[in-house]
């Protein structure tokens, strides 16, 4: 069956790859290239099937073409996918880390706010051009992809004044983003793999180059519950890296994808701007957490997204080792805390015994019943593990109850239900199981 639409192209494509018919796929794909130029993945996937078909010296060709053409254009990562597969092929070839890091690092007067390039459209139909690519097989069809490879002639997009920032490597010199980019490996995956698996270890963290991938926890019973689906440019694992935890969910394939790897361990082994690099990676990890908190944590609901972000600026991040007291029982509460990553415990003595009420974990929040009551903390709270704690001072807590009622509200709710689970655990005895 032959295809109408450069969408249907791409589907027969991509399974054409999946029976490893490279050939039947190359067609295809250069059909659906030949009827949209500006199609990106079309042209990439045209270099992956030649480079398939062992002709990597064409295949080479296409990748520099895509690699030029999409960093320019707005999709700089794109642009690393192609040139991270040039540089497996010849070492040489990774100097085109170089302008790329020029165009998109820290220094750019390029990187900006503007207009995003439209993406292709995939329900225009092949061309007339295009049919007879179909039925082409061996030197005829690798020269036609060649060349519909490295002509950018027919794009109709022209170059954006403004590009796009890349989440991390954008805040790093040129230097140190090539240095960065050299220490990248490149995963690509089909439609259906597997790329993270709930528990492993946390020492890399991801960014979606190509292709949407789905987040989905695994509970007890086996089932898998939806969190996220992801799309280009979207980070993962950066949580389980800073909290140093096991990964907390499942990350799938959902389409064919590529995603860029950063290993910790390879980028703090960096002589060259390491200390940069470090402080870079720590203000991205923080940052995107912070959000990711402000966006799920209760605390935040009552509140619109500017009161939201302002809030957050208000509290002084602090890390602390694992069994480090943050708050004595008897003692005054220096303000309110939320817990941005890795874990608290709460306790309270029966005699000269300590007896675990709960455990804390990220976006919760703690010391708002002695703040409220303004009395002694009624418990200890320790931390379970290194963690990152945020503290908003009991001053501005002050202002902010008596300015914003819901606040207020939540935070008495949340003081109630823990004096409830207190009382409980008074008229039990200081019962031996945990809250």
């Amino acid at each position: 069956m032959n295809p109408s639409t450069v969408a249907e192209a791409r589907v027969l494509a991509e399974q054409a790859l999946s029976e490893t018919s490279f050939e039947r796929a190359l067609a295809l794909y250069a059909a659906a290239l030949c009827s949209e130029p500006d199609h990106l993945d079309a042209r990439l996937r045209t270099a992956d099937c030649l480079l398939s078909l062992g002709r990597v010296q064409e295949a080479a060709i296409v990748y520099t073409t895509l690699a030029k053409h999409a960093a320019n254009l707005g999709y700089p990562l794109r642009a690393v996918v192609a040139i991270k597969v040039l540089s497996a092929l010849d070492a040489q070839l990774a100097s085109l880390m170089r302008p790329l890091a020029e165009l998109y690092c820290a220094d750019s007067k390029r990187v900006g706010r503007g207009a995003r390039p439209v993406p292709a459209d995939e329900q225009v139909p092949l061309t007339e051009e295009a049919l007879p690519l179909l039925a082409l097989s061996g030197p005829q069809l690798i020269d036609a992809a060649v060349l519909l490879g490295k002509d950018l002639s027919k794009c109709s997009d022209r170059y954006p004044e403004m590009l796009p920032p890349i989440p991390l490597l954008s805040e790093l010199t040129s230097d140190d983003f090539v240095a960065v980019l050299e220490t990248v490996q490149l995963v690509r995956r089909p439609k259906g793999a597997r790329i993270l698996t709930q528990g492993d270890p946390g020492a890399s963290f991801f960014i979606v180059a190509r292709g949407d991938l789905e987040v989905r926890r695994e509970q007890e019973d086996g089932t898998l519950t939806p969190l996220a689906t992801l799309g280009r440019g979207a980070v993962f694992g950066e949580m389980a890296l800073l909290s140093k935890s096991p990964r907390g969910a499942h990350v799938d394939a959902v389409t064919e994808a590529d995603v860029l790897e950063l290993r910790v361990e390879a980028l703090s082994n960096l002589s060259s701007g390491a200390a940069n690099i470090a402080r870079a990676l720590d203000r991205f990890t923080r940052e995107r957490m912070i959000m990711n908190l402000i966006a799920t944590a209760p605390l935040f609901k009552p509140l619109d997204r500017t009161q939201r972000i302002d809030l957050v600026r208000r509290f002084v991040a602090h890390e602390v080792a694992a069994s480090t007291d943050l708050i004595r029982e008897g003692e005054s509460v220096p303000g309110l805390y939320l817990v941005l990553s890795g874990a608290v415990d709460v306790w309270k003595r029966d005699g000269d015994e300590k007896v675990l009420l709960a455990t804390l974990h990220a976006g919760d929040v703690f010391g708002e019943m002695a703040l409220i009551n303004a009395a002694p903390a009624t418990a200890t709270v320790s931390a379970a593990q290194r963690s990152t704690v945020l503290l908003l001072a009991r001053e501005y807590v002050a202002k902010l109850i008596e300015t914003l009622p819901a606040l207020r509200a939540y935070l008495e709710g949340l003081g109630d239900e823990r004096a409830m689970d207190t009382r409980m655990w008074i008229d039990m005895g200081g019962a031996d199981d945990d809250f």
